[in-house]
């Protein structure tokens, strides 16, 4: 989400501009040392209002601009008095030229710019003031907004994973390979019930969390691999080529890996004729999991385990997750976050 200027409707625009040339038209008439005092005239007076409307238009339009390169609120804040003061003085000087021609007045000399100026200068700092106050507010709720978005993002995201994890065709596959083993290998049947446990429980223990450890996410994939080559034995190859100590100071969203291979084996064919290879890879700055692409005949799938994983990282980090496939291969690559070891 974008954080953007404060936007004043035009009625509060009018509405400023017409208290703060009161308040400076007051201010000029007591101080005013011209030879002439100031008079109230309508048309110059609307005219001399349009004037420092402008001057804020311009000081509003360029923070528009300026704010959204993040740049910082006191360089701002100096570049719109200046900008301000330039507008306010250059227009006033055509003011001062039809003043003397309509009603007979001085011609503008340099007495009265340098006073202009010195007026620009008050105007266009309470504008400035004005604008960068409405746009502090304006920043803390977008931001409060935008972290009420990102928990929201993340929990449904979760919500989502989770509803995969104990889907019934999941858990029938699983307490079904447990049902048999039983008979065929206690000890590993109780090897196998340890580990649907252990993934549990790290769902559970994880699900609401926006990142955590790459170290802790890649020992759980490992596990939740273990279960699934209990399950199809020589059918599933796993190769790792990973090296732990790239994961320092790294995290991921939780339950990411896990995830992809669960993809893995959902929509592809694995049996001892075609068995499913998968890679772990990782760098300094991705982890990647490949699996080899043969997709089940009858394949039904909207993407939404890949899209979960895209938008919460799109909540995170300005990384992109590097989606690719070739007839082979179907590749993911997911960024490895770093946050700062506080040890």
């Amino acid at each position: 989400m974008e954080i953007q200027t404060a936007k004043l409707p035009v009625l509060w625009r009018c509405a400023i501009v017409v208290i703060l040339g009161g308040i400076m038209f007051g201010i000029i008439a007591i101080a005013s040392r011209f030879k002439e005092p100031p008079k109230v005239y309508p048309f110059f007076a609307v005219l001399w209002l349009c004037i420092i409307y402008l001057s804020f238009e311009a000081i509003r339009r360029f923070q528009l601009k300026v704010i959204k390169k993040n740049q910082k609120n006191m360089v701002v804040f100096v570049q719109s008095i200046l900008l301000g003061t330039s507008v306010y003085t250059t227009l006033f000087y055509f003011y001062k030229w039809l003043d003397y021609f309509i009603l007979g007045s001085e011609k503008p000399m340099i007495p009265h710019m340098v006073f202009a100026f010195f007026t620009g200068i008050a105007i266009s700092t309470i504008l400035s003031l004005i604008l960068l106050a409405f746009n502090w507010r304006n920043q803390y709720y977008i931001s409060h907004i935008q972290n009420e978005q990102f928990k929201r993002e993340i929990v449904n995201a979760n919500l989502s994973i989770l509803k995969n994890q104990l889907d019934p065709h999941f858990m029938f596959n699983n307490f079904n390979t447990l049902y048999y083993l039983i008979d065929e290998d206690s000890v590993l049947a109780q090897k196998f019930l340890k580990n649907i446990a252990a993934v549990y429980r790290y769902i559970l223990q994880n699900n609401e969390q926006a990142i955590i450890p790459i170290s802790r996410e890649y020992e759980m994939a490992r596990q939740y691999l273990l279960l699934i080559e209990q399950r199809y034995k020589m059918a599933l190859k796993v190769h790792d080529s990973v090296n732990l100590e790239l994961f320092k100071c790294k995290s991921v969203p939780p339950l990411v890996l896990q995830q992809l291979v669960e993809n893995a084996v959902k929509h592809n064919r694995i049996d001892q004729q075609s068995p499913l290879h998968i890679h772990f890879e990782a760098d300094e700055n991705y982890f990647t999991v490949k699996n080899t692409n043969n997709p089940k005949r009858s394949q039904h799938t909207n993407g939404t385990g890949l899209d979960n994983i895209t938008k919460r990282y799109d909540f995170l980090t300005d990384d992109k997750v590097i989606i690719s496939h070739t007839k082979e291969e179907f590749i993911v690559s997911i960024p490895l976050i770093s946050v700062i070891d506080e040890n």
